[in-house]
């Protein structure tokens, strides 16, 4: 995955989405090529999904650990 931020992650999920879904356009009407191309779009739409959630989970706190260690706050007489 490269490393890219969370807002960029989301925009290149979305840009690609759109265009996976305008390729899907005719699908009734769509040949094997057509229909290869469009599997492989959706498969490297998984792929963007899941890095935009990792994205998402390193960016945002973990579940109940404080963004502060707290016996530092303890430690520096401040509670």
């Amino acid at each position: 995955m490269e490393n890219i931020t969370l807002s960029e992650n989301a925009k290149r999920f979305m840009d690609y989405a759109v265009d996976t879904l305008n390729a899907m356009d005719g699908a009734p009407e769509h040949t094997p090529a057509q229909k290869e191309e469009v599997i492989k779009k959706i498969g490297i739409l998984k792929s963007y999904l899941d890095e935009l959630e990792i994205s998402y989970l390193e960016n945002t706190p973990n579940d109940g650990i404080s963004p502060v260690d707290p016996e530092y706050i303890s430690a520096a007489g401040h509670s």
